[in-house]
């Protein structure tokens, strides 16, 4: 699933497309529509967005919000595989097909398109999504905050103070007891770390997956708040991670999995070069991937 980092990437990109344009018309799958928020439907979003000016493009944890014209978001949460790209596409026999050579046309990532927004300078915006498990919402702007996915989220990261990061961590009731590992992916802590990052945020810090949050001083918390910062500010000039499905609005890859630590890095020897091999454990449900050598369980 894209995590902070492939999301700033993408808002900050469509930004630069976008804004200014106009939403001529919206396509999408009519077999397996995607999936849209409840009391809404496609010929809603149809009749709403139609002519309307795209006016901010902006994330917020793991999701994107489309700002447009007459007090309405659309709300995009891209989830496991789902990805958005930018480009000229024609519907081929039901299929949409990039009319450009390239990652848009020739990886397969890319070809899942679910939906479709045709934009006045005779451009597209589309959402591929193998897994289908993508949801778009239209909303109004009083309501945005209200959204369950928003409602009751943490702060962001990038720009929490230390003193606020190191309160939220101390009065975080129940997740003082869970694993550091766990407490950093809490979206309800802190918004948008995921699996990737919090490996390497934990690999670049000092911190085994598994040690325990309550045991956490002061100067530990400092060095997980520096991390955190150094960690997503490289991922976001990097591109992004892309393992699996995430692709940039280009289709062209991010570039971060080619520095990563720890994530994906099982076997391999650390870069410290302390002797460490990287190991890969379960904790939670998730894999996590550390070194045992530098990374103290506390």
């Amino acid at each position: 699933m894209p995590e902070l980092p492939e999301v700033e990437t993408t808002v900050r990109d469509l930004r630069k497309k976008l804004v200014g344009l106009k939403f001529k018309d919206v396509w999408t799958d009519p077999a397996k529509p995607t999936h849209v928020g409840r009391g809404a439907s496609w010929p809603l979003i149809k009749k709403v967005i139609k002519n309307k000016k795209i006016l901010d493009i902006r994330r917020r944890a793991k999701f994107i919000i489309i700002d447009i014209e007459g007090a309405y978001s659309i709300f995009i949460h891209q989830k496991i595989s789902g990805h958005l790209l930018y480009g000229i596409w024609t519907l081929e026999h039901g299929i949409w097909k990039s009319k450009a050579k390239g990652p848009l046309k020739d990886e397969r990532e890319n070809g899942y398109i679910r939906t479709i927004w045709l934009l006045n300078n005779d451009h597209q915006l589309a959402f591929s999504d193998l897994r289908r498990f993508g949801k778009i919402v239209l909303v109004k702007d009083d309501d945005l905050s209200e959204l369950p996915e928003i409602k009751k989220l943490g702060p962001e990261p990038l720009e929490i103070k230390f003193k606020k990061f190191k309160e939220l961590f101390k009065s975080a009731g129940w997740r003082k007891h869970g694993r550091i590992k766990q407490v950093l992916m809490d979206p309800f802590f802190i918004a948008g770390i995921g699996n990737i990052y919090s490996d390497e945020i934990l690999w670049d810090s000092g911190y085994h997956p598994l040690s325990r949050a309550e045991n956490f001083s002061d100067i530990d918390l400092k060095k997980i708040y520096n991390s955190i910062r150094k960690i997503l500010k490289k991922a976001i000039k990097a591109g992004g991670t892309s393992i699996e499905d995430y692709r940039k609005i280009s289709g062209e890859m991010g570039e971060y999995q080619d520095y990563t630590e720890a994530y994906h890095q099982h076997g391999e020897k650390c870069s410290k070069k302390d002797g460490g091999i990287i190991q890969r454990i379960k904790t939670g449900g998730r894999s996590a991937h550390f070194c045992p050598k530098h990374q103290k369980l506390k």
